[in-house]
């Protein structure tokens, strides 16, 4: 089974298709599918056909069977199961039995990497490209977004620098998420926009993502994220208790830390989930007892203060600010 960075199996998928093939592709980040589906469209200028379900595999293989009497085959996203078991796998793959070879077209099958330990190469026709991607880590989170920026004509003949400002602007204002990133870049394809003027209404910014500025002490991203927030709608009341989640979050690991002296164990007896662990991590490296009790001693006065606020979001971030460096 071959692993695959996400920024080099974006630029895979990204390729046009030279010869009809079958692609496994278990990942749980979205992008691949949004990239592919995008890729498909321009190629064939039509939409591909999807599949999701328990039954998306033989609904898959049904199509097939018709095409020919009713239609021409298109290009086939198939999603498997997201809870695919060796049971529930052992009764749907004799479907792959039952594809017609040659292919006329190609096919896309999704499942989330937990499917590692289900699926083998081996069930798959000769042929079939397998890959296994996890999330990005921070260094090719960038060149993820850089591939993604690479797909459009207006802004692929920009400047390196100008390309690589795009893709941390971008990269901060979605924290992170690959699928926000490219329909920025899609708007500002279309319109001939400026990033800021393709931010219009966008992004849904929350708490969490204020939190993750925190993480990060990027005083500029805390303040775009606050201005964001209210932009959105999000009242400053409910990024203020994000925050106060985010830093209870905090206290708990290092209490936990404390007395096991390891971060992971630390991390399972806190009860944090995964997805939390990495902006806790990075906040970890700046954040002590002392720092977040000074938080907790003004938390109140803050609370009550925002309510007198007519620009509240901003008086908060001057507040977040203070509290950064004091």
């Amino acid at each position: 089974m071959l692993k695959i960075d996400a920024s080099k199996l974006i630029q895979q998928v990204s390729s046009p298709e030279k010869q009809p093939t079958h692609f496994i592709i278990l990942a749980d980040n979205p992008i691949f599918q949004r990239v592919i589906e995008d890729k498909l469209e321009r190629q064939f200028q039509t939409k591909a056909k999807l599949f999701m379900g328990k039954s998306s595999l033989e609904d898959y293989v049904n199509y097939l069977a018709t095409c020919g009497m009713f239609e021409i085959a298109k290009p086939s996203l198939i999603e498997l199961p997201e809870k695919l078991t060796a049971k529930l796998w052992n009764e749907i793959k004799k479907s792959f039995l039952r594809i017609p070879l040659p292919l006329e077209v190609s096919a896309y099958f999704f499942a989330p990497t937990s499917a590692k330990n289900v699926l083998k190469e081996t069930d798959f026709t000769k042929g079939t490209s397998f890959y296994l991607c996890y999330e990005p880590n921070d260094v090719d989170l960038s060149k993820c977004a850089q591939a993604l920026l690479l797909r459009y004509a207006n802004l692929s003949k920009k400047s390196k620098p100008e390309q690589e400002e795009l893709v941390r602007h971008s990269l901060e204002s979605y924290s992170g998420d690959l699928v926000s990133c490219d329909m920025h870049f899609a708007r500002m394809e279309k319109g001939n926009l400026s990033f800021s003027a393709a931010l219009a209404g966008n992004p849904e910014i929350n708490g969490f993502h204020v939190a993750e500025a925190l993480a990060l002490r990027d005083k500029h991203l805390i303040e775009l994220r606050m201005t964001q927030s209210a932009n959105c709608g999000q009242e400053a009341s409910s990024v203020f208790m994000a925050i106060v989640y985010f830093l209870k979050q905090a206290a708990f690991v290092l209490m936990a830390l404390e007395e096991t002296k390891n971060l992971k164990l630390a991390f399972e007896r806190a009860k944090i989930p995964y997805p939390a662990q990495a902006r806790l991590q990075k906040a970890l490296v700046f954040l002590n007892a002392e720092k977040i009790n000074s938080f907790f001693t003004s938390a109140a006065k803050i609370e009550m203060e925002m309510r007198l606020q007519k620009n509240p979001h901003q008086y908060l971030s001057i507040e977040l600010l203070n509290w950064l460096e004091s």
